[in-house]
């Protein structure tokens, strides 16, 4: 579907916690990463902050002092964690913004020295929040020790790619829909925002603070355009919801996902405008390699139905091609709105959700869905039509015609246009069933099981397959060896899998790497491992205390953050390696090495050495075929040669020696 953009017409004194004793953890050894080529993800350590289940959600990581900072949901607090031994990690101090009004810890980030915290204030998630700013000790920042005020509720923070800005999505969610005076208030239901905070000063600046009101004559348009805008009696600019940001690599641009929406919003940086809002569409699950697990029957069985996927993206991360091509990654986790008033009811305190079951919601008059009813009767879809939400008055008696699932169970590659004020997003790839149909061979037992936070025990098998999977939240694009990655974070399935992004438009499966332990419990001390990751990112060899690339990962259900490698990869050895010998030259051909290492810039050394060991000759080359000059006085000599590989990441395997006689 051709998709349109949807443009306007106008264009001090803190307290800091420290524990009582040094905290520390050994860890486990695990490793996932393949022994014979390195390649894939090795397990390093965990941090876990005894708070349980919310005790970290997002984590950042400042390389200069190999400090994580850790949200603790719990506390409502920044747990300050020494990760510069990843296998004994250590607990410094608590940064604790209580005294300064802050009731909600929602995201952090770092970058050369200043940390960014998103909370929200007095205990209102539909008032103003505040950015507070720090130093990597846990300091404010003088002239900003009370924050800088934002938009509603911020739920995600970040820096622009120079370090000038530092970003807010506000998310700006409702109490109720309950009107009053036949009209929602934006005190009820306050406006989705995006603040900018130009940090390039002394001090940080009051936030410039945008809404998206010069849309709000296109709700109906970006319905019928792949988005949703369906919230009773909310304007476009009430319902919108900005969920997390990323930023083109030359700061011209934001991108903001609006999960509930469907869409992606574009952000000027320059003009700090809203420039356009995308709705992305909906996922055919009838196609062959895009099919969903939809029944609960205690196996693993993805297969092809008639259903679509709403994409419905919680994480988005920037992915520039070698070209300069800006892409977007996006991981589909889907989301589903529960409140007072949705399907018009009058309550005040009691929810409605608008997730329920397709046997519940059918058109039995319609033989199309009734047949699709017959097929995933369990399956949770939405009462609200994307396309018509806005032209019907839904209720708790609303049939549907098209069952409507929430998240594609899936990560996308998108290319943005940003052309004289247009702009679109067009999917240039998508991971399809592949994840799903990864838990399933790699945990047939555990798959699509999440964990139950009542109880504290994992659930069956399939126990999610009616909703939505396995639910990739979390997603990074980082550089590491010479190339760029993709790291995707399954909140449900509680794994990460790891993709080489060479190739925008085809990214491919490197590992996947779980370190729950099922037979754990979140709630009675038995060690649960790292369950629901919320925030990943990818560490680079350079930054790394290791001098390893590192996938860090905050798990919010165990209230740990999992350190992981990606071991440096260089060439297997060189293959069916000959030996010809003519006019004092040694002659070596042979194929390259099977593996190519993560750098991909090989080279080749071939060593002959002299039989009993008087001397070795030596010859590099970068093709499979390399010559080897042998002095006169070592004419008619027998010598045992041997070819090896290597890379810029380091000296890879040798092949068997074969033997020759010069000549």
């Amino acid at each position: 579907m051709k998709r349109l953009s949807l443009l306007p017409i106008a264009v001090g004194l803190l307290a800091l916690g420290t524990s009582s004793l040094p905290f520390v953890l050994e860890s486990p050894v695990k490793v996932s990463a393949d022994a014979t080529t390195g390649a894939g993800l090795r397990f390093l350590g965990r941090f876990v902050s005894g708070s349980g289940i919310g005790g970290a959600e997002i984590s950042a990581f400042d390389p200069a002092t190999a400090r994580l900072f850790v949200t603790n949901g719990k506390t409502n607090q920044i747990d300050v964690v020494d990760i510069s031994r990843p296998e004994r990690v250590k607990k410094i101090k608590s940064i604790d913004l209580a005294s300064k009004g802050a009731t909600g810890i929602q995201s952090v980030a770092v970058r050369d020295g200043l940390v960014a915290i998103a909370t929200s204030v007095g205990g209102n998630n539909q008032a103003n929040g505040r950015i507070f700013f720090t130093d990597t000790n846990g300091k404010l920042i003088k002239g900003v020790e009370d924050g800088v005020e934002v938009g509603a509720l911020p739920d995600h923070v970040g820096f622009s790619p120079n370090g000038r800005y530092v970003l807010s999505a506000n998310e700006g969610e409702p109490s109720s829909y309950c009107k009053t005076g036949g009209t929602l208030p934006k005190t009820t239901d306050p406006y989705g925002t995006i603040s900018i905070i130009d940090v390039g000063g002394a001090v940080p600046s009051a936030a410039t603070t945008i809404d998206f009101s010069a849309f709000d004559d296109r709700a109906g348009a970006l319905g019928f355009q792949g988005g949703r805008i369906f919230g009773p009696g909310a304007s476009l600019a009430q319902d919108v919801e900005p969920e997390y940001i990323s930023f083109s690599a030359d700061d011209k641009f934001a991108y903001v996902t609006l999960q509930e929406n469907n869409a992606i919003a574009t952000i000027d940086l320059a003009t700090k405008q809203a420039i356009a809002i995308d709705g992305l569409g909906f996922k055919n699950h009838s196609v062959a390699g895009k099919g969903l697990d939809a029944v609960a029957d205690a196996t693993a069985n993805v297969a092809t139905q008639n259903v679509y996927g709403m994409y419905q993206p919680d994480g988005i991360a920037t992915l520039t091609a070698t070209d300069g091509t800006t892409y977007l990654v996006t991981a589909n986790e889907g989301d589903a709105r529960s409140y007072p008033c949705l399907l018009g009811g009058t309550s005040t305190t009691s929810a409605e959700s608008e997730d329920q079951k397709l046997s519940s919601v059918y058109d039995s008059t319609d033989s199309a869905i009734t047949a699709v009813k017959n097929a995933v009767p369990s399956l949770v879809v939405t009462q609200f039509a994307p396309a018509n939400a806005r032209a019907l008055a839904i209720s708790s008696a609303t049939k549907v015609k098209t069952a409507y699932a929430f998240g594609a169970r899936s990560f996308s590659v998108w290319k943005p246009t940003n052309l004289s004020g247009v702009d679109s997003m067009t999917q240039v790839w998508d991971s399809g069933d592949q994840l799903e149909v990864l838990t399933a061979g790699r945990r047939p037992t555990y798959f699509n099981a999440d964990w139950n936070t009542t109880t504290g025990a994992i659930n069956a098998v399939d126990a999610r397959s009616t909703k939505k999977g396995p639910e990739p939240e979390g997603v990074f694009v980082g550089k590491a060896y010479g190339k760029q990655w993709i790291v995707v974070g399954m909140e449900r399935d509680g794994g990460l899998a790891l993709y080489d992004a060479s190739n925008p438009a085809s990214p491919a499966f490197v590992d996947y790497i779980n370190t729950s332990e099922p037979a754990g419990n979140l709630l009675n001390g038995a060690n649960p491992g790292d369950v629901s990751p919320e925030g990943v990112f990818i560490v680079n060899e350079n930054d790394s205390p290791t001098g390893s690339a590192l996938v860090i990962a905050s798990f919010e259900l165990s209230g740990s953050v999992g350190i992981y490698e990606i071991p440096r990869k260089t060439p297997s050895e060189p293959r069916k390696v000959k030996a010809t010998a003519s006019n004092g030259i040694v002659t070596l051909k042979f194929k390259a090495p099977t593996v190519p290492g993560w750098a991909g810039d090989i080279r080749y050394q071939a060593r002959c050495t002299v039989a009993g060991d008087q001397g070795t000759l030596v010859a590099d080359g970068r093709t499979t075929s390399i010559r080897v000059a042998v002095p006169a006085a070592l004419r008619n000599t027998k010598l045992s040669c041997t070819v090896s590989s290597s890379s810029s990441l380091g000296t890879g395997a040798s092949a068997e020696p074969v033997r020759v006689t010069t000549k």
